[in-house]
């Protein structure tokens, strides 16, 4: 999601949107139009969970990837269909070891680091934009060690250089040539940490892309880690606490909101001891060093797991999970899974994404088990 450490991106256009308005909606049983029924239950434990907008996938023991929620786009892996609240394999992937989801396609990295994705856009970097199709080899991706993926795009990281694919070009831009530490993606972006160095550089379209983009290449040495959201980004520093730029409009800087232009960042309050980074739309939470977790941002849906829905949130502990050990942020939802493998989610559930066997409008603001 690897050389570095490595935060998931989903995302993901992730954090405070609204259930798709094609989402099949019922007063909190299975829904009828879920007529397929679920894969059986997986023979192993998950590894690894992520979140897109509306779809959350898992790895199992082995390498087998599971996905439930929305399959309008193909998002689960086989070629469109019912909208699932319970997991299904994603076929043609037996050997992951990384999953990264966008908004309508969902992508894993395998043991002999090549990339596959799945569902609706230009997934195969040939070109040529794909309808609903299964797992399918990325071209031109060879020897890949980091994947991540969030809205309109993907990239992969090799040891020698970066590329990304999902969108056209002209949204995508062009990442820099050199050697990098890690790649992070948001909406139309990405944003990649420079070998030694821990400088950001950053491209895509608006205040992302270079040389005038005010979010492209911020003033920042030293950083240990990289993630970002649509409109805004944030690294761990040396000393384990957390800066971030670009916009606030819903407190994803940790302060109060306003609509400045942060081209420079800001260190986000009572947060430090930072292992891992997980970004949202326009949230983020930071899983610390004693596996607990601190959320802020946009919480209209309940997607950051605190027990409640909130137009912005200031820095709160997720006090629900003990042990984290990993965090995904969709559009609407958040997922963690635990050290004893334990796998829950909390938000909306609109189209399944809670893989807790319904499909419901309530926003569970606790979390609940996934029906693994």
């Amino acid at each position: 999601m690897i050389a570095a450490i490595v935060f998931a991106q989903s995302f993901c256009a992730c954090g405070g949107s609204k259930p798709s308005a094609a989402s099949p909606q019922t007063d909190g049983t299975t829904a009828a139009a879920e007529k397929v029924a679920a894969d059986p239950p997986p023979a192993g434990q998950p590894t690894m969970v992520d979140c897109g907008d509306f779809t959350t996938c898992a790895i199992v023991e082995g390498g087998e990837v599971r996905c439930w929620g929305r399959d309008k786009n193909g998002e689960l892996g086989d070629g469109g269909g019912p909208d699932r609240s319970k997991s299904v394999v994603v076929h043609g992937i037996g050997n992951a070891t990384w999953l990264a989801l966008a908004s309508q396609f969902g992508c894993a990295l395998t043991a002999d680091k090549k990339v596959k994705c799945w569902g609706t856009a230009r997934i195969a970097n040939d070109g040529t934009k794909k309808e609903r199709a299964k797992a399918t080899e990325v071209a031109g991706v060879e020897g890949a060690v980091e994947l991540v993926a969030s809205g309109a795009i993907a990239c992969a990281r090799t040891p020698t250089s970066v590329a990304c694919w999902g969108a056209d070009a002209a949204t995508i831009g062009s990442p820099p040539a050199g050697t990098f530490t890690q790649v992070a993606a948001g909406f139309t972006h990405g944003c990649a940490a420079l070998d030694k160095k821990g400088s950001v550089v950053c491209w895509g379209t608006g205040e992302w892309a270079p040389p005038k983009g005010g979010f492209a290449k911020p003033p920042i040495s030293g950083a240990l880690s990289l993630a970002t959201g649509d409109r805004h980004a944030c690294v761990v520093t040396k000393d384990k606490k957390v800066q971030c730029w670009g916009m606030n409009d819903a407190g994803q800087l940790g302060m109060k909101p306003d609509t400045e232009i942060h081209k420079s960042p800001v260190t986000v309050p009572g947060v430090s001891g930072v292992v891992k980074l997980v970004p949202g739309e326009a949230a983020m939470c930071a899983i610390l060093d004693d596996a607990s977790a601190r959320c802020w941002g946009a919480n209209s849906e309940g997607e950051l797991g605190l027990g409640k829905r909130s137009t912005d949130e200031r820095p709160s502990k997720l006090a629900s999970i003990p042990d984290i050990a990993w965090m995904c942020l969709g559009t609407s939802h958040g997922c963690a899974l635990t050290k004893s493998k334990s796998l829950l989610c909390w938000g909306g559930n609109a189209d399944g994404q809670l893989g807790n066997g319904s499909i419901t409008n309530e926003k569970k603001l606790e979390p609940s088990r996934v029906a693994w």
